[in-house]
């Protein structure tokens, strides 16, 4: 006969859960309280506990004592968490009624080029009366200089380099 070593299969582990768990057919390895023979999960198994344990109501996955049962829910990872301010329930879920009738949107391709030549004037029109001015900058640094004067390096390691240090400002 085998001897029961507290291997996790034929005997819990020292100081684990005495549970057997028969879809794993092996002994739970969670860890107990000292003085118990049950982990919290599984400490309903042993009745002669004063506290009884029932399943979370958020997430029945798990068991959660009786009496702390208001305690828990206030800290349960599967309870729902308050969303940011700046979040809208569904906005970019579309129309929930089907009665909606969708607008007649024509794709810019579909567009004659008269249409669009007109668009253009008065995108053209618009923008010129803004006072806005844009100063296209080239940025350096040593470090990216270096890089890009390895001889080493193919051109097109070099551009990628360049974008990238160049797109981060």
């Amino acid at each position: 006969m085998a001897e029961a070593t507290g291997d996790g299969v034929l005997a819990p582990l020292p100081g684990r859960c005495g549970f057997y768990v028969e879809k794993k057919r092996r002994y739970c390895k969670m860890i107990v309280a000292s003085g118990k023979k049950f982990c919290g999960e599984h400490a309903n198994v042993d009745q002669d506990g004063e506290r009884k344990r029932i399943p979370c109501p958020l997430d029945p996955k798990h068991t959660v004592f009786e009496d702390s049962l208001a305690k828990h829910l206030k800290k349960c990872n599967s309870r729902e968490k308050p969303q940011p301010v700046y979040y809208v329930k569904n906005i970019n879920a579309g129309s929930q009624d089907e009665d909606d009738i969708p607008i007649n949107e024509v794709p810019l391709a579909d567009r004659a080029k008269e249409e669009l030549d007109l668009l253009i004037k008065k995108l053209k029109k618009a923008v010129h009366g803004l006072t806005s001015k844009h100063e296209e900058r080239i940025l350096s640094h040593p470090a990216l200089n270096e890089a890009l004067s390895d001889p080493k390096m193919g051109m097109l390691h070099s551009n990628t380099l360049s974008n990238r240090y160049i797109t981060s400002f």
